[in-house]
């Protein structure tokens, strides 16, 4: 059982590992322009949150005309009674907060490595794996959500490639590359 749930989280740590490597190297031979200027947000468009459920413009639209000319009070045969208690959720892998956390090294990455110019798509990467390690909504929520949030907290702290954050972009590929093979290692059935 475990075997099946790690196969696509294990070709996804490898990729991670791979780019990690890569970008380890990369960040460390370019170095921070001594006038770095802050980029305004406007500037870089392609920098967008993690959605894990529906397009945000199709949440507002009914989904049939049946639906949009629904009597009020009438039962839609289709929606989930809001009193019928919720499906038990199964139980975290033992590798969930490994997980976590390179759900939020990565929305660190996304925001920092774009900030200091490099061309990984951090965001991509993480599409990537919540397509492979997320099964349900709730799961796929929680992962992004951690992504989001870490990507905003950067987004606050830092304006400007600066050295700083130099030293946590080469952190947080080392603390990723490091996570990724720890969850291989220990979890993973050879």
């Amino acid at each position: 059982m475990a075997a099946v749930l790690l196969t696509p989280l294990k070709s996804w740590l490898r990729v991670i590992i791979a780019a990690a490597t890569v970008g380890a190297v990369c960040s460390l031979a370019v170095a921070a322009p001594q006038d770095a200027q802050p980029r305004p947000a406007s500037k870089r468009p392609h920098l967008k949150a993690i959605h894990p459920g529906k397009a945000a413009n199709t949440k507002d639209k009914p989904a049939s005309k049946s639906e949009a000319k629904q009597e009020p009070g009438q039962k839609n045969p289709g929606a989930a009674d809001p009193h019928d208690p919720a499906p038990p959720e199964s139980p975290p892998p033992p590798y969930e907060p490994e997980v976590l956390r390179l759900a939020e090294i990565l929305g660190a990455l996304a925001y920092l490595d774009d900030l200091c110019g490099s061309k990984a798509d951090w965001r991509a990467k993480m599409q990537n794996f919540l397509e492979a390690e997320a099964k349900t909504e709730d799961r796929k929520e929680r992962l992004a959500g951690t992504f989001n949030r870490s990507f905003h907290d950067y987004e606050q702290s830092y304006q400007a490639c600066t050295p700083n954050a130099q030293i946590i972009i080469s952190r947080f590929l080392s603390e990723g590359g490091r996570l990724a093979h720890e969850v291989v290692n220990r979890f993973s059935a050879s």
